[in-house]
């Protein structure tokens, strides 16, 4: 019975956890949402598996049937948030499928759907923590009035004539729940996810690039806040029943005695 309850109550302190990170970010461009993974608790061998999450069951005990919903991971909603309008033609959004592609401090390539953009002292296309677009956008000093066409094309007028002098490309996955989620609302591939298909946007299944466009965060705020006072009256509950069970205990040896 305890220890029944103190997984509940890890299950429901998890919960919690991840959806009040979800609250904390609503204003953060780009940023998905996290979505706890629940499983029944049914059968001994397969919670001993599921629970290797705490360190797994000790020697002797199982959960009987019927225990409840116990923490089985989360996975990252990747449903595209509400696009607004910005003034910078920089900030760029993608509708529907896709990611952009960008080279962090270490080199590696990460991927993510916040495309709030700056030129640097150099001229190139940068995020906010200063990694660079991938493939690289350098945009020349003496370049007149840039436009970027929904392809991906970006555009400046070369002598009275207007020229393509880079190209926006999009990466997607075959399995974009198997993304590793990292920090600056990050994505790393991983073998899960499968490798990453790049292409021009609006093609094979990628969306279309809007300049002068933020996704915003794609957490609703009253489901989530719903959820999250569901989950804090369920730990509330699971910590009285764990309370109360220790009271029971208590009381059965004092009559032993």
């Amino acid at each position: 019975m305890r220890l029944t309850s103190e997984f509940q109550l890890r299950t429901q302190q998890e919960r919690v956890d991840i959806l009040a990170n979800n609250i904390a970010n609503i204003s953060t461009a780009g940023f998905k949402a996290s979505v706890v993974n629940l499983a029944e608790a049914f059968d001994a061998q397969e919670k001993s598996a599921n629970l290797s999450l705490y360190g797994g069951v000790p020697d002797g005990a199982a959960l009987g049937v019927g225990t409840g919903a116990l923490y089985h991971g989360k996975r990252i909603d990747m449903s595209q948030g509400i696009v607004t309008s910005s003034n910078n033609p920089w900030d760029l959004a993608i509708d529907g499928q896709g990611f952009f592609q960008v080279k962090a401090s270490n080199g590696d390539i990460a991927y993510t759907r916040a495309g709030m953009f700056q030129l640097d002292k150099d001229g190139l296309l940068v995020n906010q923590q200063g990694y660079a677009l991938q493939p690289e956008v350098i945009i020349p000093p003496d370049s007149g009035e840039v436009q970027i066409k929904p392809n991906g094309d970006i555009l400046t007028m070369v002598d009275g004539n207007q020229e393509v002098i880079g190209q926006i490309t999009l990466a997607n996955f075959t399995n974009t729940d198997g993304l590793q989620q990292i920090s600056n609302n990050l994505f790393l591939e991983t073998l899960e996810s499968g490798v990453a298909e790049t292409g021009a946007p609006g093609l094979n299944g990628l969306g279309e690039v809007q300049s002068g466009a933020i996704e915003q965060s794609n957490v609703d705020l009253a489901t989530a806040m719903t959820s999250l006072i569901q989950a804090q009256r369920a730990y509330q509950m699971d910590a009285r029943l764990l309370q109360q069970g220790d009271e029971m205990s208590a009381k059965a040896n004092a009559l032993r005695r």
